[in-house]
């Protein structure tokens, strides 16, 4: 592996470390003006950091997995809202996002989901859990209020997070239900009069036997895009959650906990604005003949990045996702093991309808519904942790559905003369994906410096699909069939304790994504089905974790190989047919090899009581090694190989500074300068084939001040996110728009919230 800094790249880290730099120094400056002062505002030595990464409470030091995590403060303090929030300080992450909450697609260390986010079973990279549930199926940015901790896990996490974990996992942990009352009132109102309100109330019914926690959040928006257009509107919004767990506990071997939970996103438009670059298909064929000859219209709007607010729809759109899902966890405590059970089912309807094209003419519109549900249960024994061998064994099952129904319609100006209202195409599937497994891991204490940890996990999983597209009057790519796919996924981790102050690991770990059933890339209306093979992961990796200056340094670092084979990427082709309709062929192809290498590190710092500064770099070199013949939107093939892989940044980088001061025994405040940089980046396979705006999305660095006093029972916290107002898109995504592909544009946010809670 040899690593290459041409003048681009050692500018690019230049600008990193002077950003750093800048936060490190004015913070040191403010903390040493203040040091007398802040002797008593906070403890002398960094919290310890504790994980259940792998399913028991540990240490993050003691586990070897490269891993970033978020406690309830950091939580609370940065003004998290999903997912974007703690990946822009996670090494090695990236996302990308197309206009609404829950379309997000999520990268660890150049693994992401190339799939489409519009299939109807979540064919996910990740494993993502709240509170040991698996919720990956239905959302891939779950509600982060009332939070107790959030790990980012990279590298396969097959063992424990199961199948479609190759690239690692999320997992979150939540606060549960006390014995003591607790309630709590928020209400925070930033740009674009967006009011954001939550209450959590904590209720003891049965002292010491049973308790209820309920979480309740409503967050409205006008949204920072308008419709110029008569008929008004824009990316307005509205998002609320509820929750409620309860906790019943009628002796102190035995908890039980069950959680349910309700959230409604709804939007009036996916969040974008055109960019006036057609795709392949709008460019090549939809808009290529006269008014249009291939060039977007700016339409009274213009392009990005003159144009970040406005658009010109004569339709309205609606978009947005229902996800709900109840969840019931049994602990049982025995003298030497520990039982847990936990079974859920959860539902999620992912919805859009409305103008499609993008544009003031009626052009084109469609409805489109893809609903998810999934029933899955995990039954784990574990030994109680101290013994010379700690051991975990368990069984898994899950039930997946997903049921598509999309219909696009022609409107009354569409360039290819047909009625208005004629469905120009239309996809109906229905997929099952039923998986069981059985896993198991020990960890041998071989003497007290030096430890072995063996696991596996042997899934069989059968997935089928059926389901067809409509062009016109003519059906086509017919599939109706199923197929079965088993894998072994072993890990293997040796960690030594080589002072109380540093920890040395390396862990070689393997990861599984199934296969699948789809129709063959011509289509001819006949039952014609294609297997699509699994996706396997192989990760090398070894790290370094200490803590030093008595606690008050802590240092994490790693390097990591990761080699991957029939790595699944999603294709679509558009053509039009000889009668005037439209025809789509996609599905999924295997890239023969894919390699990621790099390393991680991080690092916080408890510089003088009250002052704690942070910092987190990333690189990743991840690339196809052997794709000769990927397809291209245009149609025809072309060769990827060598080529970066997609949504896979080379640098991520993070700064932060927060200062605590103590005023009086119960006045306190904090303020707290964060910096972030990402990369530049290809979103998707389609992107890969092109060069220039807006397919290369290019490398951006944000900055963020928070603020904030707390007395007694009230708290009040104010934030400008994105200080400099900068310019930046994540992702371009083309929904047939007559005006270019469409971009998220960056906005400054700036906002105060009122927090009052029981002491």
């Amino acid at each position: 592996m040899t690593f290459t800094l041409d003048s681009s790249l050692r500018a690019r880290i230049r600008l990193i470390l002077c950003g750093a730099a800048a936060i490190f120094a004015g913070s040191y400056a403010a903390g040493v003006h203040a040091e007398a002062a802040a002797t008593d505002a906070a403890a002398d030595t960094l919290e310890e950091v504790t994980v259940t990464a792998q399913r028991r409470v540990e240490n993050a030091r003691d586990v070897p997995i490269s891993l970033t995590v978020f406690n309830s403060a950091a939580i609370e303090q940065q003004n998290f809202q999903g997912v974007e929030s703690y990946f822009s300080q996670t090494p090695n992450v990236s996302f990308t996002t197309q206009g609404t909450r829950d379309r997000k697609q999520l990268s660890l260390r150049g693994v992401s989901d190339q799939l489409s986010a519009d299939n109807n079973i979540k064919e996910g990279s990740f494993g993502f859990y709240v509170d040991e549930f698996n919720v990956a199926q239905g959302t891939s940015n779950p509600e982060i209020v009332d939070i107790d901790r959030i790990e980012v896990l990279r590298g396969p996490q097959g063992t424990y997070f199961g199948r479609n974990a190759v690239g690692g996992a999320i997992n979150i942990t939540t606060k549960q239900p006390t014995n003591e009352f607790f309630a709590e009132a928020s209400a925070q109102y930033s740009s674009f009069n967006t009011v954001d309100a939550h209450v959590i109330l904590n209720l003891p019914l049965i002292d010491n036997v049973l308790a209820v926690r309920i979480v309740g959040r409503d967050e409205t928006s006008d949204g920072n895009i308008k419709n110029i257009n008569l008929i008004g509107g824009g990316n307005n919004s509205k998002y609320t959650y509820g929750k409620i767990i309860v906790r019943y506990t009628p002796n102190d071997k035995l908890t039980i906990d069950t959680t349910g939970t309700v959230s409604n996103e709804h939007v009036g438009m996916r969040n974008g604005v055109p960019s006036g670059v057609l795709a392949d298909f709008s460019g090549g064929v939809l808009y290529s003949g006269p008014p249009y000859n291939g060039q977007a219209i700016p339409d009274g709007v213009g392009f990005y990045p003159n144009n970040t607010t406005k658009v010109n729809f004569n339709r309205p759109q609606d978009d947005g996702t229902r996800f709900n899902y109840v969840s019931n966890r049994v602990k049982w405590n025995a003298d030497a093991f520990s039982v847990t059970n936990v079974v859920g089912y959860m539902y999620s309807n992912e919805f859009e309808g409305g103008d499609i094209d993008g544009s003031s003419l009626d052009l084109f519109y469609e409805r489109e519904s893809i609903k998810r549900s999934s029933l899955s249960e995990e039954l784990r024994i574990q030994s109680i942790p101290g013994q010379m061998i700690d051991w975990t064994g368990g069984l898994y099952y899950g039930h997946d559905i997903g049921h598509t129904n999309q219909h696009t319609f022609a409107g009354a100006d569409n360039p290819f003369q047909l009625p208005n209202g004629f469905e120009v195409t239309s996809s109906l599937s229905d997929s099952s994906d039923v998986s069981y497994a059985v896993f198991g891991e020990g960890v041998w204490h071989i003497d007290p410096a030096l430890s072995l940890t063996v696991g596996a996990r042997y899934t069989h999983e059968t997935v089928s699909n059926d389901g067809y597209d409509t062009s016109g009057a003519m059906i086509n790519n017919y599939v109706n069939g199923d197929a079965t796919f088993t894998n072994f996924s072993p890990r293997l981790s040796l960690l030594y304790i080589a002072s109380d102050q540093v920890n040395l690991y390396g862990t070689i770990s393997r990861g599984f994504k199934a296969g699948g059933v789809q129709a063959k890339l011509t289509s001819n209306g006949a039952k014609n089905n294609q297997i699509y093979k699994p996706e396997t992961l192989t990760n090398y990796e070894f790290g370094v974790k200490s803590e030093s200056a008595d606690k008050r340094l802590r240092f994490d670092a790693d390097l990591f190989y990761m080699d991957w084979k029939d790595i699944q990427a999603n294709y679509s082709v558009g053509v039009q047919l000889p009668g005037g309709g439209v025809e789509f062929v996609s599905g999924i192809a295997n890239a023969a090899t894919a390699h990621s290498y790099g390393f991680e590190v991080e690092t916080t710092a408890l510089v003088i009581p009250g002052l704690t500064m942070g910092a987190g770099a990333g690189y990743n070199r991840a690339y196809y090694g052997d794709y000769p013949d990927a397809a291209k939107g245009a149609g025809g093939s072309q060769s990827l190989s060598g080529a970066t892989l997609p949504n896979s940044p080379k640098w991520t980088v993070h700064a932060d500074s927060e200062y605590t001061h103590k005023f009086s025994a119960d006045v306190s405040g904090f303020t707290r300068l964060e910096w972030y940089y990402k990369g530049s980046i290809r979103p998707d396979q389609n992107a890969e084939f092109h060069t220039g705006f807006p397919w290369e999305v290019p490398s951006y660095n944000v900055w963020n001040l928070r603020a904030g006093v707390t007395r007694d029972s009230w708290s009040v916290t104010a934030f400008v996110e994105n200080l400099f107002a900068k310019k930046y898109y994540t992702n371009a995504y083309e929904k047939a728009f007559a005006t270019g592909m469409f971009l998220e544009p960056s906005y400054r946010n700036v906002g105060v919230r009122l927090t009052v809670r029981t002491k």
